[in-house]
């Protein structure tokens, strides 16, 4: 019984030591897991900042770069957008005519948009009755027409009045809106913005429709081919000063020819005629880089 006892406290001790043992053991084992947990975090901890770090700085990086120019991307965006949003257009002035000039190219079936084509900016309307006619200057400036009454005056057309249909059988004066060609004269060259010539003995107006200068001006009769001509000197007081009308031209056969605006105080045998101080009022008005046009109704 003795020698159990001892052999039981000696077993207590031992097994109290070895449990010592196991206790340091544990002991050392938790700190160096808790060196290694702890080494663990930090490097962890380490790279996950690097990368924030990185991040921030790739962050920061991109914001300067785009800070560091924003006047030249601003200013592309703007015009971008203005382009878009407000397209500019360039404002054009609105006709505007008296009602009165509309009403005589309506009579001629002709209208504004005519003249407007024609590139035409002074214009002569002669309005018949009968063999008589009031003959009116209107002008355009800017976009505006506008008559000047001042040219205002009476005058005569054919001893057939206005006609339709024209031929050199009849003494009439073709309706129509037609342009205004060269200025003529016999003393004195007048003051105008027309091109002009000279009426001399050798200038003719032929009204052959055969000839192959019919309703043409020809000075001397070297070529002549004609039966039928004009010597235009022979109407001294007629074609001192006057312009050419536009009609018929280029030449249709036997459809009319020699039609002018000149001096004359009687009905005519196609022209139109009226005073020699309007003849030369309207001279000086006229401007061939106008576009003058007449038109007849």
């Amino acid at each position: 019984m003795r020698t159990d006892r001892r052999y039981s406290r000696y077993e207590r001790k031992q097994r109290a030591k070895r449990r010592k043992i196991l206790m340091v053991l544990l002991v050392v084992f938790v700190l160096l897991f808790s060196v290694f947990l702890t080494v663990g975090f930090v490097k962890n901890c380490g790279e996950d900042r690097g990368g924030e770090d990185a991040a921030f700085e790739s962050t920061a990086a991109t914001s300067t770069s785009v800070n560091t120019e924003p006047v030249t991307l601003n200013s592309a965006a703007i015009e971008e957008t203005t382009d878009a949003t407000e397209p500019v257009t360039e404002a054009t002035e609105a006709l505007t005519y008296p009602e009165e000039l509309e009403a005589f190219l309506s009579q001629n079936g002709s209208s504004m948009e005519a003249l407007e084509s024609a590139g035409c900016s002074q214009l002569v309307v002669v309005d018949s009755y009968g063999t008589s006619a009031e003959i009116r200057y209107f002008s355009k400036e800017g976009a505006a027409w506008q008559e000047d009454e001042s040219l205002f005056c009476y005058g005569y057309v054919g001893t057939q009045g206005t006609v339709y249909e024209m031929s050199e059988q009849i003494s009439g004066t073709p309706k129509g809106l037609y342009p205004i060609y060269e200025a003529f004269y016999i003393y004195q060259k007048p003051e105008t913005g027309l091109d002009t010539f000279e009426v001399t003995a050798d200038t003719y107006w032929v009204d052959d429709p055969d000839s192959a200068y019919y309703n043409q001006r020809v000075e001397g009769t070297a070529d002549k081919d004609w039966n039928s001509a004009e010597h235009m000197i022979d109407y001294t007081y007629n074609y001192n000063y006057g312009f050419v009308v536009g009609y018929n031209m280029p030449p249709e056969y036997n459809k009319g020819s020699a039609i002018f605006f000149h001096i004359g105080d009687s009905p005519t045998a196609g022209c139109i005629a009226t005073s020699e101080g309007m003849v030369l009022e309207y001279l000086k008005n006229l401007d061939a880089s106008n576009n003058p046009y007449i038109l007849v109704i």
